[in-house]
């Protein structure tokens, strides 16, 4: 059994489609995303919206069936934060939130200000 992904053509269209309850916490991550992620393109990749720097997907986040996520690419920046993160389910590289009230508007910011600043070489 295959499992179909929706595809949007752009990010407004995709937070157009998910739940009415998920649609206002949708904007204010784009909204962040766009104000502190200078030099990175919005796109959809995998289905969803992508913050890509140099070619490469640094940032994205998704409406799923039971839940939002945040898919933080820098795994620098988001073990720096795992702590804070530890009453949530957060896998390799991937933020859950059951719930909208769960997300943390000040430490998504914080995130991606780090994201946005160059890793180290």
């Amino acid at each position: 059994m295959t499992t179909a992904v929706a595809t949007h053509e752009d990010v407004d269209a995709y937070i157009a489609a998910a739940a009415p309850g998920r649609q206002e916490a949708l904007r204010a991550i784009r909204r962040d995303c766009l104000d502190l992620l200078p030099g990175f393109t919005e796109e959809i990749r995998h289905g969803m919206p992508t913050y890509v720097r140099d070619g490469e997907p640094e940032l994205s986040f998704a409406s799923q069936k039971q839940h939002l996520s945040l898919y933080v690419q820098r795994e620098d920046v988001l073990d720096r934060h795992r702590d804070e993160l530890a009453h949530l389910d957060v896998g390799r590289s991937c933020i859950r939130y059951r719930r909208v009230e769960q997300i943390d508007h000040d430490l998504v910011r914080t995130m991606l200000t780090e994201t946005a600043t160059p890793r180290q070489a």
